[in-house]
């Protein structure tokens, strides 16, 4: 087995946080289930549909994803 590191650019949250879900073998129920949001709502960020900022923080901060003081995410 190899480890196999890659840099992305230009990569939609949504794509971080399924790549980020799948990696961690989530369902997008699971996580939904953990970041007290629902699974619509994680279809539709992952989809880079519209998702309130709430919603979107939620689902970051429950991956560990680093919001800052004063993000926008």
């Amino acid at each position: 087995m190899t480890n196999e590191f890659f840099i992305a650019t230009n990569v939609s949250p949504g794509k971080l946080v399924r790549l980020e879900r799948v990696h961690r073998g989530l369902r997008q129920v699971d996580l939904a289930e953990i970041a007290g949001v629902t699974q619509a709502e994680i279809s539709a960020f992952e989809r880079g549909s519209y998702v309130t900022p709430v919603v979107r923080h939620r689902i970051l901060k429950s991956l560990g994803f680093d919001l800052g003081e004063g993000s926008c995410a």
